[in-house]
């Protein structure tokens, strides 16, 4: 071939290329518009129109997985972001696909280049924003673990991935470990923030400057929709969680403290708006980052540290939105017991002004008034929360933002405690059988549900031993019908179906396992933490990532800076704490099991669980004394009087008198509500309905005089069980057992006249007013 030939088929293949290149160009061009007008639809809530635009994407870059992921995305939200299951089956599928491209084009690449170390575009298969979405839709739905466990895999390696990309996956995960109160997990996560991004690059200053992260410019462009999505998914949800609970304790007869557990995060509007710009200020960021610290402080009862904290916040909020900063002292002052000024520290905040953040608003201020007694202003205030929850789901276009401030299921919760500290075992049932979606595998919600059960026995809602009568016809044909009432059906509830003993039985059982699970759990995380492992890689990665990682001491400011020593100490304060109250829930589980299985005659298992309570370390007196009263009775009943004797002896004095068996401040502890700083009386003239089951020393005396005089009356000894019962009376007048206990001695003794006396006093048969009406068969 000559030279011409040569340098015409040059010339020739040159102006094939460029033609490839002019088509490729074209293309490219569309599918960019494409991509921008999808997105202009989808950020202005035309999701149709968007999800059409995005079909027209599909034939043209035909199952390509961003392409599919916001397709997913939009289909979501048109749908009202009511099928979150639905949404996580299409984001693993969209995961997979990528998984599977980048695999098969690996193996291409080592194919044509066999022996070669060649990489493949980690952009143009990138699964990292589907996986985000998908643990944030698991955040959304209260599954805190799970979300978890799909992040905790990107974190390990989050010196690799986009800064903004970084940055939510950080805060989403900071939310998970509060929600959670996993304050070890949060520390692992803070610590690699603080370095990474608090002051990690550009200006260290507070004046509003702005740090610009770095893009991808070389993406394609469908993953446009993709980017910002994501932005929008992350940015309004992660940085929102707001668990504002209380957390009970309540034995069968002994009432624990109420608290209220550490109020959640509200986002700097300023920082939603840059973080899907991929911009932001430092000062911002900063404000953000001290505003979890202040919520970590919180959570480990630091309230010395989190005062301090949160003014230096204030400082750094000057100029900018405050709410945050406000919510959070005014949840420290509630944490101190200081509810006035909690209050105007809540109304000062602003947030009721918003529609997205009135909810909590309202529920905080439900929670104080609850606080105060005033349990009809806390109603309506709960209630009013749950309508503003209602109207955010209904919102047009829905946002994200909008779902993670729907706190219903959690307001729903404190609607069950007010019922139950109110006296209406039903309402309670119903709300707590609600709120078990996100609360089922706590142990709490199983006692809540089993106290709703004892309580509707002890209000005659399940009392086998009351008669209840109904009056029916008229006239000659008047008649009395005996009703008989061992349950109470629940309304809308087919998951707990029937308030009954044997359902608190269960509930108690489902309790005692997870409480069992979680100290199991708890020693294992204690031995090995798999988040804390991965700190020194990422802590590398991102200083090599970065270049400019900050290593200057002045990263822990003088003012408002968190030494290890704090953390430390606040981190060791915390788990002492968490210890002491799953050691509460404890003895509240197996003292309300001993109860229950009294109730349901089985002696045998309720002398199990009394012992066991009996044998739980630092046992309070109060549940000591529940333990040995339980247990003789159950002796009792399985005919073994010496050692029923026995457990009642312990707080024998003499031969004819029995101490204390606990303390007035003993009692008045279960009464209060402490924090540990200062404690506060709750006001003994609110009316709380629950109070009347609990004994106080004298009456918990009182029942001590009448299990010995049962005892005594069974083994022949009437003389002595006379004087026992006369004590007993004396201490506890309206006690029916007693007063039974007092008839079957005056029989034995002949005196039947004292006898019949006694058992009018005591009648249980009470008349209700009702319709029935006899009809011939």
């Amino acid at each position: 071939m000559d030279s011409r030939d040569s340098s015409s088929a040059v010339a020739s293949d040159a102006a094939r290329d460029a033609s490839l290149l002019s088509e490729d160009a074209a293309v490219l061009s569309v599918t960019s518009t494409l991509a921008k007008s999808a997105l202009s639809c989808f950020q202005s809530g035309k999701f149709e129109d968007c999800i059409d635009i995005l079909i027209q994407l599909d034939q043209k870059q035909h199952n390509d997985p961003k392409v599919l992921h916001n397709m997913a995305i939009a289909e979501y939200f048109k749908g009202g972001c009511s099928k979150s299951k639905k949404l996580l089956e299409e984001l693993n599928c969209v995961k997979k696909q990528s998984e599977e491209l980048a695999s098969a084009a690996r193996e291409q690449v080592e194919a044509v280049n066999p022996g070669t170390n060649v990489s493949v575009s980690k952009d143009q298969f990138d699964s990292t924003v589907t996986t985000l979405n998908i643990a944030v839709t698991w955040f959304h739905m209260h599954q805190y673990t799970k979300s978890s466990s799909i992040l905790e895999p990107l974190f390990q390696n989050i010196g690799r991935l986009d800064e903004t990309i970084a940055l939510q996956i950080c805060f989403l995960l900071l939310d998970i470990a509060l929600a959670s109160h996993d304050a070890v997990k949060f520390l692992a996560v803070f610590d690699y923030m603080d370095k990474a991004f608090g002051v990690g690059f550009g200006s260290h200053e507070e004046n509003g400057s702005t740090m610009q992260l770095s893009s991808n410019q070389g993406s394609k462009t469908s993953s446009l929709l993709s980017s910002s999505v994501v932005a929008d998914t992350v940015a309004e949800s992660s940085l929102c969680e707001e668990t504002l609970d209380y957390d009970n304790v309540l034995a069968a007869e002994f009432e624990a403290e109420k608290r209220m557990k550490s109020v959640g995060h509200i986002p700097a509007n300023n920082l939603l708006k840059t973080l899907s710009e991929r911009s932001f200020s430092t000062a911002d960021l900063k404000l953000e980052l001290q505003l979890y610290k202040v919520r970590f402080l919180l959570l480990t009862r630091n309230l010395k540290l989190a005062k301090r904290e949160v003014k230096h916040a204030m400082n750094i909020a000057q100029k900018r939105d405050s709410s945050m900063a406000l919510l959070l002292k005014s949840q420290l002052e509630y944490a101190h017991g200081n509810h006035q000024k909690a209050m105007k520290l809540l109304v000062v905040s602003g947030i009721h002004k918003e529609s997205g953040t009135s909810g909590i608003f309202n529920n905080n201020l439900g929670c104080i008034y609850y606080q105060l007694g005033k349990y009809e202003a806390s109603s309506q205030l709960f209630s009013k929360a749950l309508r503003s929850c209602s109207s955010l789901r209904n919102e047009k276009p829905v946002k994200t933002f909008s779902l993670s401030q729907n706190k219903s299921l959690l307001i729903t919760y404190n609607m069950g405690l007010l019922y139950l500290a109110r006296g209406e075992p039903l309402l309670a049932a119903q709300c707590f059988q609600k709120a078990s979606v996100v609360f089922c595998r706590q142990p709490l919600i199983w006692l809540r549900l089993a106290e709703c059960c004892m309580m509707a026995l002890q209000s005659g809602l399940l009392d086998r031993s009351e008669i209840r009568v109904n009056v029916v016809g008229k006239g000659k044909y008047r008649k009395l019908m005996i009703e008989e009432n061992e349950h109470v059906e629940l309304d809308g509830s087919a998951q707990c179906g029937k308030l009954s003993l044997p359902l608190a039985r269960a509930c108690l059982s489902n309790g005692i396992y997870l409480l069992n699970e979680s100290l199991l759990n708890e020693s294992k995380s204690d031995r090995e933490s798999t988040l804390s492992v991965g700190m020194n890689e990422t802590k590398e990665a991102s200083s090599a990532d970065h270049g400019e990682a900050n290593t200057n001491s002045d990263l822990k400011e003088a003012k408002g800076g968190l030494n290890q020593d704090i953390i430390q100490s606040s981190l060791s304060a915390f788990k002492n704490i968490q210890s002491r109250e799953k050691l509460l829930i404890k003895q509240a589980l197996l003292a309300n099991m001993a109860y229950v299985e009294l109730e349901l005659e089985n002696p045998i298992k309720a002398l199990a669980a009394a012992n066991s309570l009996l044998q739980v370390p630092d046992c309070s007196k109060i549940y000591v004394f529940l333990g040995h009263l339980y247990a003789a009775e159950a002796l009792c009943l399985l005919n073994r009087p010496v050692e029923a004797g026995a457990h009642l002896s312990a707080y024998l004095v003499g031969q004819d008198d029995f101490k204390l068996p606990y303390e007035q401040e003993d009692f008045d502890q279960w009464r209060m509500h402490t924090s540990s700083d200062c404690e506060e009386t709750l006001d003994s003239s609110t009316g709380n309905a629950r109070d009347s089951v609990f004994l106080k020393p004298e009456e918990a005396r009182g029942a001590l005089f009448a299990d010995l005089a049962a005892l005594l009356a069974t083994q022949g000894h009437h003389d002595q069980a006379k004087a026992m019962i006369t004590h007993a009376l004396t201490l506890i007048p309206n006690n029916v057992q007693a007063t039974v206990t007092a008839v079957y001695i005056d029989m034995m003794l002949g005196r039947s006249q004292d006898a019949l006396t006694r058992l009018k006093q005591c009648t249980r048969v009470s008349f209700v007013p009702g319709r029935l009406e006899v009809r011939a068969s």
